[in-house]
């Protein structure tokens, strides 16, 4: 029955929100090694991981067998402890600059003042009564009561000033990062609000005698919605990001095949435009650059080929090519025989692409039609 739990529709949308994550955080601490935040949003994904299984029965029940009762609970709520804490640097490490260093220091001290809390409430804490759940029977129970109360005023404390830091960005981020900025401000509020029922619950019963059941009744789902919440705002940006990626290499895949026909006619006339390839390795051909590359080399050679031609041309292929890609594709034809039979001309390179492109897509964009003319001409 344990185990069916752990695999609960809620569970197993949460492991695969933590495995995208960490895949691809760890995809970009490889790429950025010597940046700071990068490794501590990595820590921060790996530690609430580590706490979400650690409060799994399954799994509690398991390291409880290790090294006696209370490990479970321990375990997890430090790891949530120090996963806050990450991510309260991720945000620090981003807007201090020099002050940086000193500040990453300052808050590991209220880290390690309530990891210190929860190890003498726990060894306080009668045995039987270790790893237990807050109850209303064990909320009088001094070191229990400590405990959650110890890990709840920090988690209070971590995650409200993330959500503040999370709201000053998302005013400058862009609109797609906004979107996972505000999902993940969504869930760090929504576990600061479940942890401040945690603390209620407990204060309420020592000051007053009797507890309020509903106060954890609340608090629970706020603190598993809230993990949901927060991966899903770190995970949005990195998901999007792969997808995009995916979307422009199919695209320059594509591309690459339409610049095809135009590309044969010039590299025939003019050989010396194709350009000397390096010897790959067996896997070279698969990764996802090589698309890019084999692209942006084909509108490299295009051009030149162009440029090259252009003293034979009479018009302006490319424009041309919009305007009417038959006539376009007769000229081509014809300033390539022109250049063939060996006439005459004054040397000059000419314009052959339009002016004002705000990138290599732009100039793409009527090679593309002038490569459907040949095409469709035969030339």
């Amino acid at each position: 029955m344990a185990v069916n739990s752990l695999f609960s529709p809620l569970n197993v949308v949460a492991m695969a929100l933590f495995a995208t994550a960490l895949a691809w955080r760890i995809y970009q601490t490889y790429r950025a090694p010597r940046v700071l935040p990068n490794w501590a949003i990595t820590i921060t994904i790996v530690c609430v991981a580590g706490s979400f299984l650690a409060q799994q029965k399954v799994i509690s029940g398991w390291l409880d067998g290790l090294t006696g009762k209370g490990t479970g609970r321990l375990v997890n709520n430090v790891l949530l402890a120090i996963g806050v804490c990450a991510l309260l640097i991720v945000f620090l490490g981003s807007a201090l600059g020099p002050r940086r260093p000193r500040r990453v220091l300052f808050e590991l001290i209220p880290l390690s003042g309530a990891i210190a809390l929860m190890l003498v409430a726990m060894a306080v804490t009668p045995p039987r009564a270790r790893g237990l759940a807050l109850s209303p029977k064990l909320v009088h129970e001094p070191g229990v009561a400590l405990f959650y109360l110890g890990a709840g005023l920090y988690l209070i404390y971590g995650l409200s000033a993330c959500a503040w830091w999370i709201f000053r960005y998302i005013r400058t981020a862009d609109r797609h990062l906004r979107t996972g900025l505000k999902l993940s401000a969504a869930g760090l509020i929504a576990l600061s609000v479940g942890s401040v029922f945690r603390a209620l619950y407990i204060v309420i019963a020592w000051a007053f005698g009797p507890s309020i059941p509903l106060l954890l009744t609340v608090a629970v789902p706020l603190v598993l919605l809230g993990i949901v919440l927060f991966l899903a705002g770190i995970t949005y940006p990195g998901v999007r990001a792969r997808f995009a990626a995916l979307r422009r290499r199919r695209q320059h895949r594509r591309h690459h095949e339409r610049l095809t026909p135009l590309w044969t006619a010039l590299a025939e006339v003019y050989p010396n435009i194709v350009l000397r390839t390096t010897p790959q390795g067996p896997w070279e051909r698969w990764r996802p650059r090589t698309v890019h590359r084999h692209y942006y080399r084909r509108v490299i050679e295009i051009r030149d080929g162009l440029v090259q031609l252009s003293p034979y041309l009479e018009t302006d292929l490319t424009a041309l090519a919009v305007d009417d890609p038959r006539a376009a594709a007769e000229a081509l034809k014809t300033a390539i025989a022109r250049q063939t039979a060996g006439e005459e001309n004054d040397g000059r390179a000419k314009l052959v692409l339009p002016g004002g492109g705000a990138d290599i897509e732009s100039d793409v964009r009527p090679l593309l039609a002038l490569s459907a003319a040949v095409a469709g001409n035969g030339a």
